[in-house]
């Protein structure tokens, strides 16, 4: 049947007004048993509220405002004069910024600003800060000169994909800088990843034959295959001693130097790989790319 277009007929405007006036019973009716549902519905018992205190300081200065970074467990306390650095871990004052003018506010900005403001005068600073970590090195090998004034520590995971690719460039920084930066690797093996302990465990074993780097290298340039075989195989081609080397793969003292590596990883806020700390500074992950110009700039201080 062809389409054929019509004129509409003109409404009844008695049909119309009956209709909304039906249309409003009906939605307060609806309304109605909306509320009676929300009456009706028993609420959720509650016995009470547990709570602890977390942190109880006494500052010997005027607090005028507080501001906190909740993954440091860090609370920074705006007084008159600095800015003090309470670490609720550690339940003590870790440092302090001096302040030369006044402020009344602060505001804590990921990962490394502090905004602080005043409104008479109206003021505005914005300061850029670095935790400087002590991470504990001893023990470990370090690859390049003991004395070097640039030293990087990196968390890795042999099975990390993105640890891979930074491996290559951490090796270029050390042939650009060969009397001026060092490197030390801190195993820090995720749960994800079911080979990487294992891995971590056969590396320790090559330092024994003094093939440590070597071995760390082949590892993340292996990264999605390893197994067992792979293991052996980077063995051999290293030119080790088999034998010894798959007695010291079992070492308790290895398995003990890893977890300790990653009890201090978590005390530092590290929660994935790789995570770089440059003399005691962490990097974050999308400035690593500048790791040359901030060694620059550490060996020009």
């Amino acid at each position: 049947m062809p389409f054929v277009s019509r004129k509409p007929k003109a409404p009844n405007p008695t049909i119309s007004i009956k209709r909304q006036r039906i249309e409003n019973d009906m939605m307060k009716k609806s309304n109605w048993v909306i509320i009676l549902a929300f009456i009706l519905i028993p609420a959720a018992a509650r016995g009470g509220i547990e709570y602890k205190s977390i942190l109880k300081a006494d500052i010997n200065a005027p607090i005028l405002d507080v501001a906190t970074n909740p993954r440091n467990d860090t609370v920074f306390v705006l007084t008159r004069g600095a800015v003090l650095i309470y670490s609720t871990g550690k339940q003590a004052v870790v440092d302090r910024i001096p302040l030369t003018e006044a402020y009344d506010r602060i505001a804590y900005q990921a990962p490394h600003r502090l905004v602080l403001t005043a409104t008479q005068p109206a003021r505005l600073n914005i300061i850029h800060f670095d935790h400087i970590y002590d991470i504990d090195v001893s023990g470990k090998v370090v690859e390049g000169p003991l004395d070097a004034r640039a030293k990087l520590v990196i968390f890795d995971d042999y099975q990390c994909p993105y640890c891979s690719r930074l491996q290559p460039f951490v090796q270029e920084i050390l042939d650009k800088f060969p009397h001026d930066v060092n490197c030390v690797i801190k195993d820090f093996p995720l749960s994800i990843h079911p080979f990487s302990r294992q891995a971590a465990m056969a590396a320790l074993a090559a330092e024994k034959q003094g093939k440590f780097w070597a071995f760390h290298s082949q590892l993340l340039a292996n990264y999605n295959r390893l197994n067992e075989k792979k293991i052996q195989e980077i063995a051999k081609n290293l030119g080790l001693d088999i034998k010894r080397f798959n007695h010291d793969r079992h070492l308790a003292s290895s398995r003990e130097a890893i977890q300790r590596d990653i009890e201090e990883g978590r005390k530092l806020g590290v929660d994935g790989t790789p995570t770089v700390f440059l003399n005691g500074k962490r990097i974050d992950n999308r400035n690593l790319g500048s790791l040359p110009k901030l060694i620059k700039e550490e060996l020009a201080k």
